[in-house]
């Protein structure tokens, strides 16, 4: 006979760590389970001072992370859900109609130095389930003659509006005359776009294209000079990306909009696209740049983003790269953020967030987010590191979660094929799972153990253990504590079959679900 046990026990976590295995092309440590599939990188974490609230929400990806994914971490490292085993740009959470939702980009993924995607953006809620899918169709080209894709979404930019519309980029390959710039009269280029969307229809409510804009924005600014990485324009397979957009956002009735190879901010009004106003990181553009070092600019940037909005300026964020593929290791990569003064025509540094002791230098991607207590987390990108700083720039928190070609003296610089999460997040969430719990039982030497967990449940605080030696005669046996993504508990007497419910925080809005009645192997 089984009998009930009313005391609350420790769990364990049952998770295990595999080391790094180059013989196995395993370039990074990572975790698997008894009771789902999942492969979630390990995290270095270095605390300097105690974590501030939230979850991690990042994506590894590229050519060397364990598993395609996008996941939720803690700040101790422990997995909260594994995602669906694809590419997940953006991943991380926005709002629509009102709630917290998760969103994601994926699609077809052309690798740097192409740098583009063709795809779909995906909105889940709380309970992980699906509820919209954005979509942009037409006719788009691409560097491979004949090559057609169903959707068009580029993997850049994912920017949900308060009026439940969302800001997306794309990329057509098209000819225009290239002669400005010592091309052909019929040269090919990539065509940068932008297009605000309508979530629920998918209606187009704007569209954007730089080529329309050529006397604002001229092909001459672009640092991405014709020709670099054999990009000639001189067919449809050596398209000229000189533009690279990277970055749109809500701005005074039109758009910021970031052009990676342009080192540009670009300010444009929301009838006819045309040019208010580029705040260029090398020469200033329409300002200038006040200060005399490499700190006072920026370049190759990703994620700009308005901080404060008023009639006499801007305050922009951004994450400042300073490096790409073929000219690296010069500046290191940072958030900043900057004032843009229409008056005066400067535009100032105001903070700059980053490692000094280990600097960072990522060739592509990452962002900067600030944090609702005055921090900020910065995201590298294209190295698999994370940063939290205080609001005067203290490095607080450091978290790794793929393998990084280590720079001397400190920092790294990037590797050809790493691991990378495009942007990463550190942000609230309460998930609350409409799929059942997982579990396992197997049988021991002194009675069975358990193992159990629930993908994505935030909110669960205890598991109760049901067992018996009929389905239709079980008890509750244990309370185990939570302890990590997969808690294990031990029953001291033989079984049969075994069943377990989660205990929620009191405050918890989810529903606990009970996981199906498994039998013991």
């Amino acid at each position: 006979m089984i009998w009930l046990v009313l005391a609350t026990i420790f769990g364990t976590t049952a998770a295990k760590l595999h080391p790094a295995d180059p013989s196995q092309n395993i370039t990074w440590p990572y975790h698997t389970y008894e009771t789902v599939k999942f492969q979630p990188p390990w995290l270095n974490i270095t605390h300097h001072t105690a974590p501030s609230e939230g979850y991690l929400f990042f994506a590894p990806d590229g050519a060397t992370e364990t598993q395609l994914a996008p996941v939720i971490m803690d700040m101790s490292g422990e997995l909260i859900w594994n995602g669906p085993m694809e590419h997940a740009f953006n991943f991380g959470v926005y709002e629509y109609g009102g709630e917290p939702v998760l969103g994601w980009w994926n699609g077809t993924l052309f690798p740097e130095p192409v740098g583009r995607g063709n795809g779909v953006i995906y909105l889940y809620n709380n309970k992980y389930e699906q509820i919209e899918k954005v979509t942009l169709e037409g006719n788009f080209l691409k560097l491979e003659p004949g090559a057609t894709f169903v959707f068009n979404i580029d993997v850049h930019e994912l920017l949900i509006t308060p009026n439940d519309t969302i800001v997306v980029t794309a990329n057509n390959v098209t000819q225009a005359d290239l002669t400005s710039v010592g091309g052909p009269t019929d040269g090919w280029v990539v065509d940068g776009l932008v297009y605000d969307i309508d979530i629920a229809t998918n209606e187009v409510l704007f569209r954007w294209s730089p080529l329309e804009h050529l006397d604002q924005i001229p092909f001459n600014a672009s640092l991405y000079t014709l020709g670099t990485e054999g990009y000639t324009g001189t067919s449809q397979s050596t398209a000229w990306g000189y533009f690279h957009i990277n970055a749109a956002e809500p701005y005074e009735g039109g758009y910021i909009i970031s052009s990676r190879f342009l080192c540009n901010a670009i300010a444009i009004d929301g009838s006819e696209g045309h040019v208010k106003w580029r705040l260029s990181g090398r020469e200033g553009g329409d300002f200038n740049l006040v200060g005399s070092d490499a700190t006072a600019g920026f370049c190759y940037q990703h994620d700009i983003r308005t901080v404060d909005v008023r009639d006499s300026g801007v305050t922009l964020r951004m994450h400042d790269n300073h490096n790409s593929p073929f000219e690296n290791g010069t500046v290191p990569a940072s958030g900043k953020v900057s004032d843009v003064d229409f008056g005066t025509k400067d535009a100032q540094l105001v903070q700059r967030y980053f490692n000094h002791s280990g600097p960072i230098f990522p060739t592509a991607q990452g962002n900067m987010q600030p944090l609702s207590n005055g921090n900020v987390f910065v995201g590298h990108g294209w190295i698999p590191v994370m940063e939290e700083f205080s609001s005067s720039g203290e490095t607080l928190t450091t978290v790794q979660f793929g393998a990084a070609e280590s720079r001397p003296g400190g920092g790294y610089f990037s590797e050809e094929a790493p691991t990378l999460s495009y942007r990463s997040f550190k942000q609230q969430w309460v998930g609350c799972p409409a799929a059942k719990p997982d579990v396992v039982a197997k049988a021991s030497k002194n009675g069975s153990k358990v193992f159990v967990s629930w993908n994505g449940a935030t909110d669960v605080v205890a598991w109760e253990i049901f067992a018996g030696s009929l389905k239709s005669k079980m008890h509750c046996v244990a309370t185990v504590r939570k302890c990590g993504f997969e808690t294990e508990g031990n029953i001291d007497d033989d079984t049969a079959y075994v069943q377990v419910r989660p205990v929620l925080k009191k405050s918890s809005s989810c529903d606990a679900l009970d996981s199906e009645i498994v039998s013991v192997s």
